[in-house]
């Protein structure tokens, strides 16, 4: 009996994982953005480190870009993407606002610190 209720403990502890819903999902260290149709990014901020990546989740077929603000140190931009996930590296310390070209109200910020 004691192996059952230690099976269950298990199960629920690893089902019952906790979110980090103020900087964004995680996928091993990675953070993640996910388009939300054709109206946001979420989060629409997201704080990480310098050197963290933060992957542009797109699951829809209707195309995304990430369009980065002209700021020095910005990254480069994502060209039109659907169906499919976008990785970006932020070597430098700042904060970088970007939009989707094609859908202008998705908008969104990274803040990178040191």
């Amino acid at each position: 009996m004691r192996s059952i209720g230690l099976s269950i403990l298990t199960i629920l502890s690893i089902g019952c994982g906790g979110g980090d819903y103020g900087t964004g999902p995680q996928q091993g260290g990675t953070k993640v953005v996910n388009a939300v149709g054709v109206t946001a990014w979420n989060p629409t901020a997201i704080t990480i480190t310098a050197g963290d990546t933060v992957t542009f989740n797109n699951p829809a077929a209707i195309a995304h870009n990430v369009r980065f603000d002209d700021v020095a140190g910005r990254p480069g931009d994502v060209a039109d993407f659907a169906s499919s996930s976008k990785a970006i590296t932020f070597p430098t310390a700042g904060t970088y606002t970007y939009h989707c070209g094609i859908h202008p109200a998705m908008q969104g910020s990274v803040v990178v610190q040191p």
